[in-house]
């Protein structure tokens, strides 16, 4: 009997360990943590670009031989003939961006635009109103070689700097004319055959200097990116002499800077791989 009790109380106890195993709450492992994923700004690029520009630029006449010194010093002819010419432009660009690390990202870019700046300015002495002074100036295209260095604040973002190369196009054209205070007619050329002092030249070259600004990319779907962006250009300068046949003796020279600046936006299109994950 002591022993049918034993295996009892033995049997009872293995049914409640069994039950009370039931009754507990099942345990589930953690599923594994999976790396977010980054945009990947590796690889090479082309887009399109148009946008604005505008320049600082003064057309400085100056004597240099002859009766031209005593009529710039005296105020005879205008000397100085602000231009600033600005308008649209519009281009192409081609490059390749390095990203070593989630963070940084580095590229070479080059761009070459059509452009529409342009300026002409006529003023007459301040104290002979016959005599004007007329200046033109345009920039016909526009480039550069640039690199670029940026940072990734948030994903698909990317700002940076960029700077380096920058070359244009210009042209530069002076004269000085004489008009008729009571027609206005161009006197250059007087009617009995007799000539006036009438000086011009132009001068029309590619010019290279240097640029630096910066920008914002900000990556779409696929492999697209859209971008604004602004540049400071300096060209230096360009200049001509401004001669007239018939009185060889008086020269003046013509000397305009070329600096500015430009906002634009593009878009690009970026051949590289799929994006990565994000350690």
């Amino acid at each position: 009997m002591k022993k049918v009790l034993i295996g009892c109380a033995a049997l009872g106890a293995l049914t409640y360990g069994a039950s009370a195993a039931d009754l507990r709450a099942p345990v589930y492992k953690a599923a594994p943590m999976v790396a977010p994923v980054a945009y990947n700004w590796t690889g090479f690029y082309v887009g399109g670009n148009a946008g604005y520009a505008w320049t600082k630029s003064t057309d400085t006449v100056t004597g240099v031989s002859g009766s031209a010194p005593g009529l710039i010093t005296s105020g005879s002819v205008a000397s100085s003939l602000a231009l600033d010419p600005k308008g649209f432009i519009g281009g192409g660009q081609i490059g390749y961006n390095w990203q070593p690390s989630t963070m940084w990202v580095f590229g070479l870019e080059t761009d070459l635009q059509w452009a529409d700046l342009k300026s002409t300015v006529a003023l007459p002495s301040a104290t002979d109103a016959s005599r004007i002074m007329t200046a033109n100036e345009k920039l016909n295209w526009f480039g550069t070689v640039r690199a670029r260095v940026g940072v990734t604040p948030w994903d698909r973002a990317l700002i940076y700097v960029t700077g380096g190369l920058a070359y244009g196009h210009v042209n530069l054209s002076t004269a000085l004319t004489r008009v008729s205070l009571v027609t206005g007619a161009n006197t250059c050329v007087l009617p009995g055959g007799g000539a006036n002092n009438c000086e011009n030249g132009s001068a029309a070259d590619t010019r290279v200097g240097w640029t630096v600004g910066g920008g914002l990319e900000w990556a779409l779907s696929g492999n697209w990116s859209l971008k604004a962006e602004y540049l400071y250009y300096d060209l230096g300068n360009i200049s001509h002499s401004m001669t007239d046949p018939n009185f060889p003796g008086t020269v003046f020279n013509a000397s305009a800077g070329l600096k500015g600046s430009i906002a634009r936006a593009g878009l690009n299109y970026r051949f590289g791989g799929p994006v990565v994950a994000r350690y």
